[in-house]
């Protein structure tokens, strides 16, 4: 598995034991960033730590990271792709806290999962997804070239909120410009 991607100002990599800390005050207890997202808040120290050692194992055979940045290894986000078919990555989740929005992050975190899909894992299709009023996730996707695809509904299965999920598509041509990977 890929233990580390390495951006310009941030690096995806496997979570430690003592990111529990900045996760739960930069991500999972932050009501703007959960809002959008399929999790459960994560408000404790207790549950934090939980969370932390299970995220952990789920990210030692899958195509997940804390999003850290470069300079401080703090953790500020997380990411994670999949692949959901051969040849077809999807993402499965992109967050970075609010205090880190709004400075390329997001940007940097597509692109690394991008490069990793078409240029490492043989991706033919990549599948971005978010919530069809999250304006910041939208422009973010259309300034990759993603593609409108189709919308769909999905409950969050916390609190029952019935989510609508704008679906789009990459392809590896359409990424590639028309160059050999």
């Amino acid at each position: 598995m890929y233990e580390t991607l390495e951006g310009e100002h941030i690096i995806l990599r496997k979570a430690k034991e003592s990111d529990w800390q900045s996760m739960l005050a930069n991500v999972w207890g932050d009501e703007a960033v959960y809002r959008w997202m399929l999790f459960q808040p994560t408000l404790t120290e207790a549950e934090a730590r939980d969370r932390c050692a299970r995220s952990m194992n789920y990210q030692k055979e899958n195509y997940a990271w804390f999003v850290a940045l470069k300079d401080t290894d703090e953790a500020v986000g997380m990411c994670a792709i999949r692949e959901e078919e051969p040849g077809c990555f999807e993402e499965c989740g992109i967050c970075v806290g609010t205090k880190y929005q709004g400075k390329g992050y997001g940007k940097e975190i597509v692109a690394l999962l991008l490069d990793l899909g078409f240029r490492e894992l043989g991706a033919e299709t990549f599948r971005y997804g978010y919530d069809f009023d999250n304006v910041k996730s939208k422009k973010l996707a259309e300034s990759f070239g993603f593609r409108y695809d189709r919308s769909y509904e999905l409950t969050r299965p916390w609190d029952g909120t019935v989510k609508k999920i704008d679906s789009c598509l990459l392809t590896r041509e359409e990424y590639m410009g028309g160059r050999q990977v």
